[in-house]
């Protein structure tokens, strides 16, 4: 696993990536956003920033009784710069292993720097396919966002409690080094394991196409072996 100030570093540049492209092309739709603009995902971003920093600053120790922020009806690229800076400066501030509440099985500040590299760099990602523009991507950070996305965003959601999860096997093969995962549903939940073996599907591609695979961005780049529909049903997971 990546450390806290590999985690940092990522968050800063990708959050500056994101506003240089929302400055260029404000209006750029995303592709796989419910039809979002470059500035409704900078909006979106930004309200999760000050949100999770508001939960770091004040070592929340049990649910939020408020949501994400939103964006003001004015200059949303500086409201969106600010806030990447507010999330850094609370981030940076807080040792990774300070006692917090969050929503998973893990409770200390050093999932807050996890979540929010990877809510950066997917979105990141995002907003570089509004333009047709991709940057490079750590091999060692794409692998842990796979991991990340289905530890807590394939178990826990605040948003979904209720979901079920496929009764079939799910294999994902990573291309570009070592990497492959078993996605098995068990009763009301789900197992993973990192191993070779065969699924009812099976989806291969680099690390970053699995993971916005995983995120519901599409298959764009990834192959897709036995049954599609399995490849899907795990998809619709996605956060």
């Amino acid at each position: 696993m990546p450390d806290t100030d590999t985690y940092l570093a990522a968050i800063e540049r990708d959050s500056a990536r994101i506003a240089e492209l929302v400055e260029r092309a404000p209006d750029a739709v995303v592709p796989g956003c419910d039809g979002w603009t470059l500035t409704d995902l900078a909006a979106h971003l930004g309200g999760v920033y000050r949100f999770v920093a508001r939960l770091v600053e004040e070592r929340i120790d049990g649910p939020p009784t408020s949501g994400f922020p939103s964006g003001p009806d004015g200059d949303g690229l500086a409201w969106f710069r600010e806030a990447s800076g507010i999330v850094l400066a609370q981030l940076r501030a807080t040792p990774p292993d300070t006692p917090m509440w969050t929503w998973t099985e893990r409770n200390d500040a050093g999932f807050y720097h996890r979540r929010q590299a990877h809510e950066s760099l997917v979105h990141r990602l995002d907003a570089e396919g509004a333009v047709g523009e991709f940057t490079d991507v750590d091999d060692a950070l794409a692998v842990d966002a796979i991991r990340e996305v289905l530890d807590v965003g394939y178990r826990y959601s605040l948003s979904r409690p209720d979901r079920s999860y496929p009764a079939s096997t799910l294999h994902l093969h990573r291309t570009d080094g070592e990497g492959e995962w078993l996605l098995r549903g068990v009763g009301d939940g789900f197992e993973v394991t990192e191993e070779h073996a065969k699924g009812d599907a099976a989806v291969r591609g680099k690390a970053v196409q699995l993971l916005l695979f995983l995120w519901g961005r599409g298959r764009d780049g990834c192959e897709v072996f036995g049954d599609e529909t399995v490849a899907d049903a795990w998809a619709a997971l996605a956060p």
